[in-house]
C-alpha cells in the first residue's frame, strides 16, 4: 500500500468512526427541530402561529423550525508549485476525502474541482460512493512543480462553477492575496488554510539547495538570519489581512498541518 492509499483508508476510518449522521448544516425552514419563537409579522404562513403562546400574552407569535435539507457540498482544491513543500498535497489528498465521504455518509450531494495552475477541472455532482475514489486518484497524479495560479482571476473562475448555493470549502495554502467576498455572498463558504509549519518558519543550512517551486528553477541567492526574519515578518502582516478579509465577509476559516487535526479543526469551524 502506497502512501496515499494509506492517507485516504485512514481518512475514510476516520469519518465512520466520528461521524454519526446529521447533515453538515442546517437550514431554517419547515421541519421539526424546534429553532425559535419570535412576533408574527405580516409575511408569515398563519399554519406557523403558535396558538397556546399567542393566547398566554395576547400577541401572535410564530414557531420557526430548523429544516434539514439536502445539501450540495463543493471542495475546490488550490494547485500551485507550492503544494509539494511538505506534506501539503497529502494532507488535501485527506481533506479531500475526508469531506467527500462525510457528504456521503449524511446522504448530501457532493462535487469537486481542482484549480491547476491555469487549468480547472471540475467534476459533476454526485451521491454514489463509487465516484469518489477515482476523482482522489486524478488530484494524487497531479504533478504541482512549476505550475503557477493566477489568484486575481481566480475568484471569477470559482464563482462559475455553481449556481446553486452550496456548504463551498476552498483549500489551499493561501500564501497570496486572494479576493473571496463575492463567492462568500453566495455560498456558505470556508477556507481551510494549507500549512507547513517549516515554510512558515524556515532554517536553511549552509549546504541546502533550494528550488523555486513556481518556476522548478534552482534559487542561487542565499538566506540569510535577516533575509529570513523579513520573510517571516511579511508572511505574518499577510496572514493577519487575509484573517482580516475572512471576518469582514463572513467566511468561517481553519488553518491545518497535519492530518490529525483536521476532524477537530473542522468540527470547531461548525460547532465553535
Amino acid at each position: 500500500m502506497d502512501k496515499f492509499e494509506t492517507i485516504v483508508l485512514r481518512a475514510k476510518e476516520d469519518v465512520y468512526t466520528h461521524l454519526q449522521g446529521g447533515n453538515l448544516a442546517k437550514l431554517l425552514g419547515q421541519g421539526y427541530d424546534f429553532s425559535e419563537l419570535r412576533s408574527y409579522e405580516s409575511s408569515d404562513d398563519i399554519r406557523y402561529i403558535s396558538w397556546i403562546n399567542s393566547a398566554k400574552s395576547n400577541e401572535l407569535y410564530v414557531k420557526k423550525m430548523h429544516e434539514e435539507r439536502e445539501l450540495l457540498v463543493h471542495v475546490s482544491l488550490l494547485v500551485d508549485g507550492r503544494i509539494v513543500i511538505g506534506e501539503k498535497q497529502a494532507l488535501m489528498t485527506y481533506i479531500l476525502t475526508f469531506i467527500a465521504h462525510s457528504a456521503f455518509s449524511t446522504n448530501n450531494l457532493f462535487e469537486a474541482s481542482f484549480s491547476i495552475g491555469e487549468a480547472l477541472k471540475q467534476f459533476e455532482s454526485f451521491k454514489n460512493l463509487e465516484a469518489i475514489d477515482p476523482m482522489i486518484k486524478e488530484f494524487q497524479n497531479i504533478e504541482p512543480l512549476g505550475l503557477v495560479l493566477d489568484y486575481k482571476k481566480l475568484p471569477n473562475k470559482l464563482l462559475a462553477l455553481q449556481e446553486q448555493k452550496s456548504l463551498f470549502f476552498v483549500v489551499g495554502d493561501f500564501l497570496d492575496e486572494v479576493d473571496l467576498s463575492v463567492l462568500a455572498q453566495k455560498h456558505e463558504l470556508c477556507v481551510i488554510m494549507v500549512r507547513d509549519r517549516w515554510e512558515e518558519n524556515p532554517k536553511i543550512d549552509s549546504d541546502v539547495e533550494l528550488v523555486n517551486p513556481l518556476s522548478n528553477a534552482s534559487i542561487f541567492q542565499g538566506l540569510s538570519k535577516k533575509a529570513i526574519t523579513y520573510y517571516r515578518e511579511q508572511l505574518k502582516e499577510h496572514d493577519e489581512k487575509l484573517y482580516g478579509h475572512f471576518h469582514q465577509h463572513n467566511i468561517k476559516y481553519v488553518k491545518v498541518y497535519d492530518i490529525s487535526e483536521v476532524f477537530e479543526k473542522l468540527e470547531q469551524l461548525f460547532y465553535s
